[in-house]
């Protein structure tokens, strides 16, 4: 008996085009893609970028479609810079001319007419909470909180209220800072909710959430990264 087929995504072939410096630690890379020509992206999906590390082993790593531009094949992936992972490193020293490969893009999010809108997560998540405030139609109200180092990593945002939460010296991936900042804040209780930044961290806001009223169905959480990973969210800014 034969086995299960499994499918797999295509592989693409992107070039960088243009590498703009949006903070100390955001780097604005524009990759065109044949493959993407014509093709509509939703608000914060991904695509999956085939990188490879010193060794020469392979590895995988996401990042959220900023703008997309199907009628020249263009996308803006927003790159945080932390640690020193193989995305990281990507991110810094990517250059017009040079070619990447990726798979996507992919993303489970769809936006729901909803009254209120509640964005959290840290400053991997930024390009996601830009990208669905700026999707969101006029009249649907939305508050995004957005922990990040200290105010160079702040990018604007397109939301009704936006509430920066600056970290300092306090180690990234613990769900404190942005939970005292949630305490603050009316939530309605018909609201969507949108957690996305260190997985451990956005699981447990969920459930403050859902003790705030909001039903577990109305909430999307996506982590981003781990406390723990090699490339995890450094705790300062690169010098």
């Amino acid at each position: 008996m034969s086995g299960p087929v499994i499918r797999r995504s295509p592989v693409h072939s992107a070039e960088v085009t243009a590498v703009t410096s949006l903070t100390p630690r955001m780097r604005r890379i524009t990759v065109c893609s044949p493959a993407m020509a014509g093709v509509p992206v939703r608000p914060a999906q991904d695509v999956e970028l085939l990188l490879r590390e010193p060794t020469g082993r392979r590895v995988k790593r996401r990042y959220t479609i900023r703008h997309a531009r199907p009628d020249a094949g263009e996308l803006d992936l927003d790159v945080l810079l932390h640690g020193d992972g193989p995305g990281s490193r990507w991110g810094q020293s990517a250059e017009p001319g040079q070619t990447v490969e990726f798979q996507g893009p992919r993303g489970k999010l769809e936006l729901r007419p909803a009254p209120a809108h509640l964005l959290i997560g840290d400053e991997s998540a930024l390009p996601a909470i830009a990208a669905i405030c700026a999707a969101l139609p006029a009249g649907e109200a939305a508050t995004a909180v957005v922990e990040v180092q200290d105010e160079t990593d702040e990018l604007p945002v397109a939301a009704t209220e936006v509430h920066w939460v600056h970290r300092g010296s306090a180690a990234p991936g613990e769900p404190a800072l942005l939970a005292a900042a949630l305490d603050g804040l009316a939530v309605p209780a018909d609201a969507h909710g949108y957690l996305m930044g260190e997985t451990r961290t956005m699981v447990a806001l969920r459930a403050l959430l859902e003790e705030r009223g909001l039903d577990h169905d109305a909430i999307f959480v996506k982590g981003y990264w781990n406390v723990g990973r090699p490339d995890r969210l450094a705790g300062r800014p690169p010098a």
